[in-house]
């Protein structure tokens, strides 16, 4: 996270970002995105709302299955004014798919221009192959109208959607 935010309420970040309540409450960030099955709700009990998604980084694990739930979590965040990190233990992997995932549904940004932003924020960011290959079929998808994209205003320069 010391890349900075993906966008102005939207963190990715790993194990270590999300053990520090220090660093989450002088983000303002209230929500949190937990990519693992194995790592804590660090701080559950100082008020911080939480979802988990059990996903491990292998070439079996169909993460696209939990984006739509995600998104609603992470638009939850963005209407109360928090701030979200989206985690998993190396930030790397499972939680940057579920960014780019957010990027492309929620932008007008093709799968390799939302990589390519969420890379610049954050140069360790390289999902395994099986997830970019979900990635490539959700911009399949939503190109092909299979998910509605409604403009909404532009979020600091990034035209957002819904």
């Amino acid at each position: 996270m010391s890349d900075g935010p993906i966008l102005p309420f939207l963190y990715l970040g790993n194990e270590r970002d999300a053990q520090d309540l220090d660093l989450l409450l002088r983000l303002n960030i209230g929500y949190v995105v937990n990519v693992t099955t194995h790592l804590p709700l660090y701080h559950v009990s100082s008020g911080l709302r939480y979802k988990r998604i059990p996903a491990t980084d292998n070439s079996k694990q169909n993460l696209r299955q939990y984006f739509e739930e995600v998104f609603e979590f992470i638009e939850e965040a963005y209407q109360s004014g928090q701030g979200v990190l989206v985690h998993c233990q190396a930030g790397v992997s499972r939680s940057a798919t579920i960014v780019i995932a957010y990027l492309m549904k929620h932008t007008l940004m093709t799968m390799t221009d939302a990589y390519k932003y969420v890379r610049s924020r954050r140069p360790v960011v390289s999902p395994n192959l099986n997830f970019m290959g979900q990635l490539l079929e959700f911009e399949r998808d939503l190109n092909s109208g299979v998910t509605p994209r409604i403009l909404m205003p532009k979020l600091n320069g990034v035209e957002t959607q819904v």
